[in-house]
């Protein structure tokens, strides 16, 4: 597969994480350090038996220790942001919510890496933003209460998503089986002493199988291969299949029907990002 075919299948694949993470029995912690550990563990034990392998690791975690740890901190939080807002609020409005990310990582490019920013671009931040508001608008703005607390979660979620792409720019040498393994092997070692004393639930173990072979090793393998033969800004424009296909998986499984609000904020959302990424590789 190609690039672009890889980050849209994983998209695909992404869509139906929200149903199987309910599925799951466990709680956001719980299913972010399952994924996180048990797709390490999978992983590790399909590469090695490769010597090379297993030889060029000490190198590599010396020269990139810094950027390894801040990608897979940021993985580790970012799914265990998003896993708890699913089980606060509907799939709609913490993924529509959770795709602001590609505005944010527009906002981090910006601050930190030096890429430009225009009026264009700033007014569809601003756009993005109504849209956050616009869902918000939806529920009680109270911590009491358990969709705007859910929607919370998904935009800090949103930030740390943000934050993946960006760190991926430092780490493009790297192959992509590598990268997916000591991604997961980083986001394990920060969650590990925080599950240690939380309770995490009872784990269904056929949806938890399923979410770390297929949403988290297959899937996050080809994401990271495809971010390589393609422009971030080109894999965000793809990332708009996961939260489509999540919308219509959540309203097929769960019969979650998007309020208005939801689907006007939501559309805004998508549009200024959307936008955003059509004009940045025009320029």
């Amino acid at each position: 597969m190609n690039g672009r075919i890889k980050i849209a299948t994983a998209m695909l694949i992404w869509g139906s994480v929200g149903i199987f993470g309910r599925f799951s029995g466990l709680s956001g912690l719980g299913v972010a350090f399952a994924r996180v550990s048990l797709g390490a563990l999978l992983l590790l034990a399909i590469l090695v038996g490769k010597n090379e392998w297993l030889q060029s690791l000490p190198p590599l975690l010396r020269a990139k220790w810094k950027p390894l740890l801040a990608l897979g901190s940021a993985l580790a939080l970012n799914w265990t942001f998003l896993f708890t807002a699913f089980n606060y609020t509907t799939i709609a409005n913490a993924v529509l919510v959770y795709y602001a990310a590609p505005i944010l990582a527009t906002l981090i490019s910006w601050r930190f890496l030096g890429e430009k920013m225009s009026a264009k671009r700033w007014g569809l931040i601003g756009l993005a933003f109504i849209g956050v508001g616009l869902i918000m608008s939806g529920q009680r703005i109270d911590l009491g209460d358990r969709d705007f607390v859910g929607i919370l979660l998904a935009l800090t979620a949103a930030f740390f998503y943000a934050l993946i792409p960006n760190l991926g720019r430092f780490l493009r040498e790297i192959d992509g089986k590598t990268l997916t393994f000591l991604q997961l092997a980083v986001a394990s070692l920060v969650l590990a002493p925080i599950v240690a004393i939380s309770d995490v639930g009872e784990p269904v173990w056929w949806a938890v199988l399923v979410l770390v072979a297929v949403h988290t090793v297959f899937a996050l393998y080809l994401y990271m291969d495809g971010l390589k033969e393609v422009e971030v800004s080109e894999a965000a424009l793809l990332s708009y299949l996961d939260p489509l296909s999540a919308v219509v998986y959540a309203l097929l499984i769960f019969w979650e029907v998007p309020g208005i609000k939801t689907i006007a904020g939501g559309t805004l959302i998508l549009l200024a990002s959307a936008l955003d990424l059509i004009w940045a590789r025009g320029s």
